[in-house]
């Protein structure tokens, strides 16, 4: 879903009597660092004053991040092989016993459908209600798939595997292609901007770059990625590595820039409203930097930061602790803005619902919900009520491709 898309959907819930079935039918945060582009960005409002709602806790921890649908409900995978889908008063809706361990996060298509992959490398697709979407999961050979899955703008799912592979599926399960490149993928994959290239970083220290047609458009020099690739609004792809340095390809996979910090990368990159960059290293820093590169400021942090920052509206960048603590600090100049106490260590990242509610999941498998007020404008909703007629045209218009592809 385009970000103004879900900008115009998300603020539209706040406005009493004008959520209609179009607006209604958004899903939030459908998949890891909330869109396609793997940004980490809410266009909307998180709550400036969060506080415990509830928790649910499974039986045994997992690795990846919780994603949002359209009803409320939060999916996330577990060691113990269930996807869980929790419903948004913090009750089990169900869940679904895979024939292996979850470790990546899942995604939610625009339908409604939650795919994910397992470390004995079956990829299926659920309905919302818990049931399987095809007759059997598709295989990958044993292979697992350990990163999370990255529902396009056609339609189409994609994903990496230990296998060294690319994978693009239609829909229905069918193979739609996939690539060999020259390593094990362990961060998933990243759309462009116009869903017309994908990016992998892999194990062999190189970015790739896929067409939509699974060809291969360019492969980056030696970055060592260490985590997923980020995607700006222009194009340009972020990406950090082991070497300590945070890398800025252009859309042609040259290098724009490159910014060394004291420690290998630990997060994908944050990119906020204003295209600037967020991540974390094992410096125990936290770095802001300007879109061409240069600082704008440094934040230390009590130990490493695993969970990827998010970015709101409102100006919060948001992120999970290995104590357990979920923070907010300002995207301006790095102040905190509050400080809770989620669980134990967290190395998933947060995700935003509509409703201003943050959502994280520790190791130890608790969910937590933490809500609260919001500072949307007045004027921001007024425009946001004006646009309403146009959102309802682009949703069917993005649902009518996606039943085309």
């Amino acid at each position: 879903m385009h970000n103004s898309i879900r900008a115009t959907c998300a603020l539209s819930l706040a406005l009493a009597g004008l959520v209609g079935p179009a607006a209604s039918a958004v899903a939030p945060w459908p998949q890891f660092r909330g869109d396609c582009r793997r940004t980490g960005y809410a266009p909307f409002y998180a709550t400036y004053n969060p506080q415990l709602a509830w928790t649910y806790r499974t039986a045994i921890g997992g690795s990846g991040s919780p994603v949002i649908g359209a009803n409320g409900t939060v999916y996330f995978g577990a060691y113990d092989r269930y996807l869980y889908a929790a419903a948004s008063t913090g009750s089990l809706a169900w869940r679904y016993k895979s024939g292996g361990i979850i470790v990546g996060t899942p995604a939610i298509g625009t339908d409604g459908s939650i795919y994910f992959g397992t470390a004995t490398g079956a990829f299926h697709a659920l309905r919302s209600d818990g049931t399987p979407k095809w007759a059997s999961p598709y295989s990958v050979g044993g292979q697992g798939i350990p990163g999370p899955v990255l529902v396009g703008q056609s339609g189409s799912v994609y994903f990496g595997a230990d296998d060294s592979r690319v994978y693009a599926l239609n829909p229905d399960g069918t193979l739609k292609w996939r690539y060999l490149t020259g390593g094990q993928i362990k961060n998933g994959v990243t759309s462009s901007p116009d869903g017309s290239a994908f990016y992998a970083s892999c194990n062999d220290g190189l970015v790739y770059a896929l067409d939509a047609n699974g060809g291969l458009k360019w492969k980056s020099k030696i970055v060592s990625p260490s985590n997923a690739c980020a995607v700006g609004a222009e194009g340009v792809i972020y990406v950090g590595g082991t070497d300590c340095s945070m890398y800025a390809l252009n859309p042609n996979g040259t290098q724009k820039w490159a910014y060394r910090a004291f420690g290998k990368i630990t997060t994908p990159a944050a990119i906020g409203r204003d295209g600037a960059i967020y991540f974390a290293s094992a410096d125990n820093t936290l770095y802001a930097l300007n879109p061409n590169g240069s600082i704008r400021w440094t934040k230390p942090t009590r130990d490493v930061v695993y969970s990827a920052p998010v970015t709101e509206m409102d100006g919060q960048l948001i992120y999970g602790t290995a104590a357990g603590h979920l923070i907010s600090v300002r995207v301006d100049d790095g102040s905190t803005v509050w400080d809770r106490i989620a669980g134990s260590t967290i190395y998933a990242s947060p995700a935003l619902s509509f409703d201003g509610s943050i959502f994280t999941l520790d190791s130890q498998g608790q969910l937590a919900k933490f809500s609260g007020p919001v500072n949307a404008e007045p004027s921001s909703l007024v425009a946001i009520a004006a646009g309403l007629v146009a959102t309802a045209s682009l949703v069917r218009r993005g649902r009518r491709t996606a039943r085309k592809s």
